[in-house]
């Protein structure tokens, strides 16, 4: 990895806190509004009220300040899906229809609670180390989904096999959830989440 995707220095004092918070939101604004070749760190600095100085003494440039956010992005997500889900299996503790519905609106919900995650999953194919940044997350979803979802409504599969199960299940409703977002017509939205909720339940049936 990048050592100048990492910030130079972590805020301690509240002042600086602030002012780190307050870079990072800056940059996540002017991304969605100029893109990503346009933005940079004079513009941050501009809109922010922030001198340029010391937006380097945090960071190395606009990629280590979107780096950053990006990685918070993912934890967040990652920690609200799995508060939900984990209410929800306390409820209800064996396999349903109902469940499949249930995880798919979370996960929705989920993305949109996490602020500027959308317009970071717009950009990653501009920069390899938010590409694996996304991998890793996928990977780290399906070691949760494994452990806290298919081991305990599935007790008969296997910790390696609940691991790749989860692995295919989180892929496949990454890819779907992409192709949701590129689609501008609410019909279509919807039966493309029909089509991966049928996916889902022949899936999981599988397992029964």
């Amino acid at each position: 990895m990048n050592s100048t995707l990492n910030p130079r220095k972590i805020p301690q004092q509240k002042r600086s806190k602030e002012r780190y918070q307050k870079i990072v939101q800056t940059a996540i604004e002017l991304l969605g509004e100029v893109g990503y070749d346009d933005l940079t760190t004079d513009l941050i600095a501009e809109r922010s009220g922030i001198p340029v100085g010391s937006i380097y003494q945090f960071f190395a440039n606009k990629e280590s300040i979107i780096y950053s956010h990006a990685e918070n992005c993912y934890l967040i997500m990652h920690d609200l899906f799995f508060e939900k889900v984990t209410k929800e299996l306390k409820r209800q503790k064996k396999f349903t229809p109902e469940f499949v519905d249930f995880t798919l609106m979370a996960f929705e919900q989920t993305l949109n609670d996490v602020k500027g995650y959308r317009l970071i999953n717009s950009i990653l194919y501009t920069n390899e180390a938010l590409l694996h940044l996304d991998i890793e997350s996928n990977e780290r979803f399906a070691k949760s989904l494994a452990e806290k979802v298919i081991m305990p409504m599935f007790p008969k599969v296997n910790k390696k096999r609940a691991f790749y199960i989860s692995l295919m299940i989180v892929e496949a409703v990454d890819s779907v959830i992409k192709i949701v977002h590129r689609t501008q017509k609410t019909s279509e939205k919807k039966q493309v989440l029909a089509e991966l909720k049928t996916l889902l339940l022949v899936y999981f049936s599988s397992f029964l």
